[in-house]
């Protein structure tokens, strides 16, 4: 059995000094194992001028790592996604509605990555029980964040950015997939 396990972290830019009241910073990591044994992992973020938020970095991570797993041709193996977010998992099983318009778009983009797949097995952990995932969102922050000149130019870009039709634009800072069949480290 194969496992996803996903996570997603939201850093508003007011902490950094962004004029716009929602723009925020959203990294993901996700970790794909195969019995216990990871086998692939992945780590970015994104920028966004409006509606950036914990919940889309959430959905961020999900849709990162289905795009993996069907990037390694999963679609007929039994996978268990486990998140942190409850109701990112309570939306993908129908247990609640998205009432977010700024997150039904990246939902409905989960939805039919996940329709792929023969057979999903949701689960919620807690925060704690996520590490491995957690630690790969927080790494993409750190790498994010120590690339000063990219990081300032693309906070200026979203400040420059005044069409309305690109408010919501994900503006992307990092993405980085690693495979390895046998194994690796996380």
């Amino acid at each position: 059995m194969l496992t996803l396990r996903f996570d997603g972290l939201y850093r508003p830019l007011t902490q950094e000094g962004g004029t716009a009241p929602h723009a925020g910073v959203m990294c993901y990591g996700w970790v794909i194992s195969r019995n216990g044994k990871p086998i692939a992992r992945g780590h970015g973020g994104y920028m966004r001028r409006n509606d950036a938020s914990s919940n889309i970095a959430e959905y961020l991570g999900l849709i990162e790592g289905l795009e993996a797993l069907l990037d390694m041709g999963a679609e007929d193996e039994a996978v268990e996604i486990i998140g942190d977010a409850r109701s990112v998992i309570d939306q993908m099983v129908g247990r609640a509605a998205v009432n977010s318009a700024s997150t039904r778009p990246l939902y409905r983009r989960a939805q039919r990555l996940a329709s792929r797949f023969r057979r999903l097995l949701w689960t919620w952990t807690p925060r704690r029980k996520n590490h491995a995932a957690d630690q790969l969102t927080r790494r993409a922050m750190k790498q994010i964040r120590a690339n000063t000149r990219q990081y300032r130019e693309t906070i200026h870009a979203l400040e420059m950015e005044q069409h309305p039709d690109h408010s919501r634009t994900l503006f992307p800072l990092l993405n980085l997939r690693v495979y390895q069949p046998g194994g690796l480290s996380v």
